[in-house]
């Protein structure tokens, strides 16, 4: 029998999409939400506007996170830490390493109705982004699988230029094609701001409301 040689295979050009939960989101979301409700509003949205189109969605300014409210600190610390795990561990970071870095962040909220969705866009001068939910809506859409949501659009245009039964059915990170999230309360999307996406129309009665940040890092 003829001995087949090993196939060397290299995951090139894969970027990672992380997912994670708060432990407790129930009280945190609570108070989120009300807080958000409570100051919606012109004073604090963005000055000019964010350049991408959205329509049927209040998007705050981006400092969120020096809010003194404790429900915010409590995202905070959730959320940072999230991402901070997410660097350590996909660069394989010392401790040491760790302590030296300087974290900076923008953030903010967005509150969505029905009709609402966010065209496609990445995040410019950043390293890694979020995205939290806070509430997910109800779902006046659930004949529709893509109702609301967090699509990321595969970075390689031309991966899907030509398919037969050789490559359609390639296995992640190999495949092709847009990832959906429908995402839910608590949960904590992390991915690398050069990555293109959206966020689909949104069909429910009440408001689906999410958190967005930004991250950069220096050595200290």
């Amino acid at each position: 029998m003829t001995q087949k040689s090993p196939l060397n295979v290299t995951p090139a050009f894969a970027a990672p999409l992380v997912e994670t939960r708060h432990p407790d989101p129930e009280p945190l979301n609570r108070a989120l939400k009300i807080l958000f409700l409570e100051r919606e509003g012109p004073e604090i949205e963005p000055d000019p506007p964010t350049p991408t189109l959205k329509h049927n969605v209040f998007e705050s300014e981006f400092s969120l996170f020096a809010w003194p409210d404790e429900c915010v600190q409590a995202l905070k610390r959730f959320v940072v830490g999230s991402v901070v795990r997410v660097v350590q561990e996909l660069n394989g970071y010392s401790e040491d390493q760790m302590r030296r870095l300087r974290v900076s962040n923008h953030s903010w909220f967005h509150i969505t109705r029905s009709g609402g969705y966010a065209s496609v866009h990445n995040h410019p001068m950043a390293a890694w982004s979020s995205v939290y939910c806070v509430t997910s809506g109800d779902d006046e859409g659930a004949l529709n699988p893509d109702n609301g949501v967090l699509r990321f659009l595969d970075a390689r245009p031309a991966a899907s230029m030509y398919l037969d039964p050789g490559n359609m059915h390639l296995r992640r990170p190999y495949g092709h094609g847009s990832i959906n999230y429908r995402l839910e309360p608590g949960q904590l999307i992390v991915f690398p701001s050069h990555l293109m996406h959206e966020v689909a129309p949104y069909y429910g009665s009440s408001e689906r409301i999410t958190v967005a940040s930004n991250f950069w890092f220096q050595s200290a």
